[in-house]
């Protein structure tokens, strides 16, 4: 049972029953999941830049189109989707540790670019900056052991920000649909025939630990010294689907 409550002016998510929920498949974490830690070790070892259509190519792991919908009171259907980013949340238990050290990382850029005066040194500041948070990911969120992983990984949620509030002229399409309807979709492509179709319902988060943690970790990338924490969409699993191009995928629920 979905049962839809309010978070200061807006709808949120709550769920009578976690039997709803499901946990993403093997088939979907050993393309999506697994493979980040490794992009991550690239990055780390500036090998990632040597090609980039591979670069860009492994990019569509983290960027699927989140899709919404909801039906105006003219019973004319409002659909909308936009790419965003799309990441992993830690388990409760280990959500405060991981806060402690993504703060600690986002005060040591601050200090980073403070001393930074010369654009040469800003640019080898973000290089340093951004190879540290990489490490930090693989201890803490992108293990390369699913069996690791599991223990650490709600597997069961994914996570994105909702960054066009911050941008005056964004249209804010999404915004305005999750205040009427939380059901969504991630569509998930990577050419030339991998695709993954991933229903669930969003929860929407603010200045709570689990906004503040998906903030921290994005900011702890995308350095920038005037930081706001924007509205977090935490995306709850309910159905899985291969939409590959064989006669055994071809929009097959597979969880």
């Amino acid at each position: 049972m979905f049962i839809a409550v309010t978070v200061g002016n807006h709808l949120s998510a709550s769920f009578g029953c976690i039997m709803c929920m499901v946990t993403l498949p093997d088939e979907f974490l050993r393309w999506n999941y697994l493979p980040r830690g490794k992009a991550v070790l690239q990055m780390v070892n500036q090998r990632s830049m040597r090609n980039m259509d591979r670069f860009f190519l492994e990019s569509t792991r983290h960027n699927p189109a989140l899709c919404t919908a909801f039906q105006r009171e003219d019973g004319q259907m409002f659909v909308n989707a936009k790419i965003v980013g799309i990441g992993y949340v830690v388990k409760e238990r280990y959500i405060g540790e991981a806060m402690k050290v993504f703060a600690e990382h986002l005060r040591y850029g601050d200090e980073l670019f403070e001393k930074a005066r010369a654009p040469a040194e800003t640019k080898k500041g973000s290089s340093e900056f951004q190879k540290r948070c990489a490490l930090l990911l693989i201890e803490h969120l992108c293990f390369e052991d699913l069996r690791i992983a599991r223990e650490h990984i709600d597997f069961g949620r994914m996570s994105t920000i909702e960054l066009a509030l911050s941008h005056p002229g964004s249209s804010k399409h999404t915004w305005q649909i999750v205040q009427h309807n939380l059901n969504a979709c991630l569509l998930f492509y990577q050419p030339p025939s991998i695709s993954f179709e991933v229903h669930g319902k969003i929860e929407i988060h603010e200045k709570d630990a689990c906004s503040k943690f998906v903030n921290l970790v994005h900011d702890s990338f995308h350095y920038s010294p005037t930081r706001t924490e924007r509205p977090v969409y935490i995306f709850h699993v309910e159905e899985v689907y291969d939409n590959g191009p064989s006669s055994s995928q071809f929009g097959k629920r597979i969880v």
